[in-house]
């Protein structure tokens, strides 16, 4: 016999969108993600409406305890914010300067050094662009990204759900 799962409906997942900020959506994956190490992931849980993170390392694949759709995530190999776009102009000319200045020709953690010694939070500026990147890419047509959750959400409780495709019992 089959384990009947309730899951939230509809409404109460409009709701649950239309009450996120975009930081609110970027946060959890951004503190799970780690530079070649892990993927960041912003989920939903659909039995429960609760926004969690996770972070997911190469070649590992947890099993979901539960029903969740994906809101946002960071590749472990991408680097979503350039050191162009994390400066202002008069601090990326002084970061170009200091790095410069440094004895290593490769520092890892060269921005988060700048960062610290000119007193830069540096998570919270990076959350904050990436917040507005995700504002002005994904949500600038909440209705188009809110109907791309909603197919997930179909997705997730519907093991043969496309909106697209027809049935022959439907023609």
């Amino acid at each position: 016999m089959d384990d009947v799962v309730e899951v939230i409906g509809i409404e109460h997942l409009k709701v649950i969108l239309s009450g996120l900020s975009p930081e609110e959506i970027i946060r959890p994956a951004y503190e799970n993600w780690q530079t070649c190490m892990k993927t960041g992931y912003t989920r939903l849980n659909l039995e429960t409406g609760e926004i969690y993170g996770v972070g997911v390392e190469l070649n590992d694949l947890p099993l979901p305890s539960t029903i969740y759709i994906e809101l946002y995530k960071i590749d472990a190999y991408d680097e979503p914010i350039s050191e162009e776009e994390f400066f202002s102009q008069s601090e990326y000319d002084n970061f170009l300067e200091f790095s410069a200045s440094e004895p290593s020709e490769y520092i890892p953690d060269i921005i988060s050094e700048f960062c610290q010694i000119n007193g830069i939070d540096e998570d919270k500026r990076k959350i904050g662009i990436l917040a507005y990147n995700f504002e002005k890419k994904e949500r600038s047509n909440y209705n188009m990204w809110e109907s791309s959750v909603l197919n997930k959400y179909y997705d997730a409780i519907y093991e043969d759900h496309n909106p697209f495709m027809f049935s022959q019992n439907s023609l």
